[in-house]
């Protein structure tokens, strides 16, 4: 394979993240300065890389919390009022192909060159396939078109794809993973940080991404859609016990990055409230996520804090609001990848297009409980009733659905963000001192882009600023 097109700042030493000896030793290793590396510690840093970036202020706080109204900020209220710019996701974008992409793709040339059996390979480069599909999702799901089938090679000026070029790229990647993994054959003995190489959950896994995907475009291009819900419908996630995480470490450099931006150790900061949309939304619905969600206010009870909120009117409320509850932005709190729940809803959703058969009420019903479940909520009669009150509606099932995705999906902005996007629920709207006068429905594109590739990037665009237009999936 050829190598990755080193967008923006180059890798930054992997040592500089890891100052203690603990569980991810592959981390420990620079593999730009080491002679000899071994794939799995190129696969490390990727994966650390990609889920510490997605779970991180930027993407998950700043713009998905954000985006989809769960949190509000407490002082410095910009981004809750849509005033980024093209400077916003700089970072985001080299870390994505400078870094991520940079990484996996040498990790693919060196598993190929290795002496070993040849589905104990195949299996290896399944997975970095699987993770580099992630990868390409996060970025056309953000920016829509992106480099895609340019970004790996020599072109220094890489062409920009359509977003339909890159979901059935996507698609068709996952679908051969699925295919080709040997459930017998071992895979990386170590530096997979999601699965330890365990094959069995990433085909679930594989197959669950590819559920998620091909739902997301079935409001555009149905029949491609049907097709890959089909393939990946027989062997998903099926259990929490299952869920595909990416845990954190109790180290401070390994930690949780909302961690870090908070505690007093490293960022101190203490820039968000839960919405008074969440609080007040939870509410309705006698859900007792909320307390899993939220602390208590000064007052002894939860209190939401007013999105979109002027400078000035959050500083003089940030005294007597909630902030999120610790437990979603400990040192160890996982980065949720792909959760049983999610899958159910998916489900759900397939069940009521009729696109695969059965019971869309059921599948709900799994959802809910299985978020339920893993938020710490176990009392079955206790869901049965709020499940009971909260009925699925298939007359409104984008209702239903969307709304307790929206829940399920808490602590994951970025995909709470795409799901708000394509199913409309709940009904959000900006707050009046927004600077524009519509929630976010695509992310800028980065300076970078507009001075390094400009030729490229001015033919799919002439407002690289813009975050009004829709992306190609989103067509309600």
């Amino acid at each position: 394979m050829k190598k990755i097109k080193k967008y923006g700042l180059m890798l930054m030493s992997v040592a500089l993240l890891t100052q203690c000896d603990d569980n991810l030793t592959d981390l420990n290793v620079d593999p730009n300065s080491a002679v000899t590396v071994a794939p799995s510690t190129l696969l490390t840093t990727a994966q650390y890389y990609f889920y510490n970036t997605t779970q991180g202020v930027t993407v998950n706080a700043d713009w998905g919390q954000l985006m989809v109204q769960q949190w509000s900020q407490t002082e410095y209220t910009e981004d809750s009022r849509y005033n980024q710019d093209i400077n916003f996701f700089n970072g985001t974008w080299s870390r994505m192909y400078a870094d991520v992409l940079k990484e996996l793709d040498a990790a693919k040339t060196l598993v190929e060159s290795q002496d070993l059996s040849a589905d104990i390979i195949n299996n290896q480069k399944n997975i970095i396939d699987v993770m580099s599909s992630q990868v390409f999702a996060f970025l056309t799901d953000g920016f829509e078109k992106v480099p895609y089938t340019e970004a790996i090679g020599e072109n220094s000026l890489p062409k920009y794809d359509s977003q339909e070029v890159i979901y059935k790229g996507i698609l068709e990647t996952l679908e051969n993973a699925a295919n080709t993994f040997s459930a017998s054959s071992q895979s990386f003995t170590s530096g997979d940080i999601i699965y330890n190489g365990d094959v069995t959950k990433w085909i679930k896994l594989t197959n669950s991404l590819m559920l998620r995907y091909a739902m997301r475009i079935a409001d555009v291009d149905l029949a491609t859609a049907t097709r890959y819900i089909n393939l990946a419908s027989s062997n998903l996630i099926s259990s929490n016990d299952e869920n595909a995480l990416f845990t954190f470490e109790t180290s401070l450099v390994r930690s949780n990055p909302l961690y870090r931006n908070n505690t007093p150790l490293e960022g101190n900061r203490d820039d968000y409230a839960v919405s008074e949309y969440l609080v007040n939304t939870l509410t309705s619905l006698g859900d007792p996520r909320l307390a899993k969600f939220a602390n208590n206010a000064s007052s002894g009870s939860i209190v939401g804090m007013p999105y979109g909120l002027s400078d000035n009117d959050a500083t003089v409320l940030k005294p007597d609001v909630s902030r999120p509850n610790d437990n979603v932005r400990s040192a160890t709190t996982p980065h949720v990848i792909m959760s049983y729940a999610e899958v159910q809803l998916l489900l759900a959703e397939a069940y009521q297009r009729g696109i695969l058969t059965g019971n869309a009420a059921t599948a709900y019903a799994n959802g809910v409980t299985a978020s339920m479940n893993y938020w710490g909520i176990t009392d079955a009669a206790a869901i049965a009733t709020y499940v009971s009150n909260n009925a699925y509606d298939s007359a409104n099932w984008k209702m239903s659905i969307g709304t307790q995705k929206w829940v399920a999906l808490y602590m994951n902005g970025f995909q709470a963000w795409n799901e708000w996007r394509r199913l409309d629920y709940p009904q959000l709207s900006a707050p009046a001192a927004a600077v524009i006068n519509s929630i976010p429905v695509r992310m800028p594109y980065p300076l970078s882009e507009t001075t390094s590739n400009a030729s490229q990037l001015d033919l799919v665009t002439t407002n690289p600023n813009d975050m009004q237009t829709k992306v190609w999936w989103d067509v309600n």
